[in-house]
């Protein structure tokens, strides 16, 4: 009899004692598994390459005396904080047409979470998928960035659109006496709660962590509770969860080793071959230290010296490397800033340029649109606990400041022809010096008061002078 893997934690979770596996089983093949797919240990490699540290390294060289070098370039780290950057670093705004729940996800959505939203923003792109928990932090709903190659996802559909569960493993360094050990820990969670593991001969064979257990979602004001679903969301980069490291690895790998063996030439260059012809002298050895010391050597009657030397076409390098870094940020959807005709390319040109950067990070927006929409039930339960109010009904959109270089004069015309043929809200939404619309409402409804305030006053005395005026003439 065959078993899906919702019906084998089912079973283990209703009747341990009679399930086709216990449940310290189906966490330990997962993660197993996990660590066994391609997936994983793309993942890895993409953080490495990401820290910097490419195959490259792998070079070696026979000869020992022969230079080695191994020249890294960070070009996964540009590309990826730039599109984070280029979509996040600006400020993004709530649209909502509740103004009690625009306020209240506005003190959520403090510093600390924008700087969490930067992050799996660019963990999304760095990993093919980012994960995010919520968890109490006192009485205050948090969010923790999860690691992506630490979560072992139990999909419930093939699209990969619900969970019906998500296994957290991780290494935990803890001190006995004056001795460092390793423990590896796993969790599980689903909608019941979550139960912990721990694999004490430091494999991934897990047993259930008796002294822990299990226990609710969260502790609030001293009661527990469970979320309504599982308490996790994620972020893809793309349908397929592959990393921009997946399109370009074979790119940067080709940039860093011509780039190495060519400098392990440039080193070389100088160690001439020498051709000796009735040398003097009684070893090569002796030869050497000769013309260290002295510049000079000697030779017989007839004898002489000659030298070969590399010839390296340096030009020829340059070109093929420049080709190399222009198909890295063409593959990769990004903008090389030392493109030397970026600096004088006009409005046009610069969109042009910037297209696909901006319809990469357009594709990542609307995966963290998604991601918010995941959130919503969490933050809403969060609200009505607290006695914000009951938005459950209602909606909200994130609208994100993408930071693409544009004329600003020629949109604020744009934005003035456009004065009641579109809303203000919309106006404001788009003008660029506009960080936060909420904000700008607020500010431009109290300029209008104060002005009206002044206008009133105005009136009211002129008024006055006018009576006191008008007195002075009738006793004239």
């Amino acid at each position: 009899m065959e078993y899906t893997q919702t019906e084998l934690i089912n079973a283990a979770l209703s009747d341990p004692a009679h399930a086709p596996m216990s449940l310290a089983d189906i966490v330990s093949t997962e993660i197993q598994e996990f660590k066994r797919s391609p997936q994983y240990r793309t993942i890895l490699e993409a953080d490495r390459y990401y820290r910097n540290l490419s195959d490259v390294q792998n070079k070696t060289n026979e000869i020992e005396a022969r230079s080695n070098t191994h020249i890294e370039h960070p070009i996964l780290k540009k590309l990826i904080d730039q599109k984070a950057h280029y979509l996040l670093a600006k400020p993004w705004s709530i649209d909502t047409e509740n103004k009690a729940y625009g306020d209240a996800l506005n003190e959520l959505f403090d510093p600390v979470f924008r700087a969490k939203i930067m992050s799996q923003g660019k963990g999304a792109v760095k990993s093919g998928i980012a994960w995010m928990q919520p968890y109490f932090d006192g009485n205050r709903l948090a969010w923790m960035r999860i690691p992506s190659a630490e979560l072992c996802p139990l999909w419930a559909d093939c699209e990969h659109t619900r969970l019906d569960a998500f296994i957290r493993f991780y290494a935990q360094v803890i001190y006995i006496g004056r001795n460092k050990q390793i423990i590896r820990r796993a969790e599980f969670w689903d909608r019941s709660g979550v139960k912990w593991f721990v694999a004490p001969d430091g494999t991934d064979n897990y047993k259930l962590d008796h002294e822990r257990g299990g226990a609710n979602h969260f502790d609030c004001d001293g009661r527990q509770y469970n979320w309504a679903k599982v308490p996790i969301v994620w972020t893809k980069y793309n349908e397929e969860e592959l990393p921009l490291h997946y399109y370009i690895k074979t790119l940067i790998d080709d940039i860093n080793w011509q780039t190495s063996v060519t400098a392990d030439v440039l080193r070389d260059v100088a160690k001439f071959v020498y051709i000796l012809k009735n040398y003097g002298g009684q070893d090569l050895d002796e030869f050497v230290r000769e013309l260290r010391r002295s510049l000079a050597i000697k030779v017989d009657a007839d004898g002489g010296v000659d030298k070969l030397q590399a010839d390296l076409n340096i030009d020829a390098v340059l070109g093929f490397l420049d080709k190399q870094r222009r198909d890295v940020f063409d593959y990769g959807s990004g903008v090389d800033t030392k493109d030397p005709d970026l600096g004088n390319a006009s409005g046009t040109a610069i969109h042009f340029r910037y297209m696909d950067l901006d319809t990469d990070c357009t594709s990542l927006g609307l995966q963290l649109k998604d991601t918010f929409q995941q959130m919503k039930p969490f933050l809403d339960t969060y609200l009505q606990m607290t006695g914000q109010g009951d938005f459950g009904k209602e909606k909200f959109d994130i609208v994100f400041n993408a930071d693409m270089p544009v004329n600003e004069t020629d949109v604020i015309n744009n934005a003035k022809t456009s004065q009641g043929i579109v809303s203000a809200r919309t106006i404001l939404k788009n003008h660029p010096w506009v960080e936060d619309v909420e904000e700008e409402e607020k500010e431009l409804e109290a300029e209008k008061k104060k002005a009206m305030e002044d206008f009133g006053q105005g009136l009211f005395d002129g008024d006055i002078a006018a009576g006191e005026g008008g007195e002075a003439n009738a006793e004239e």
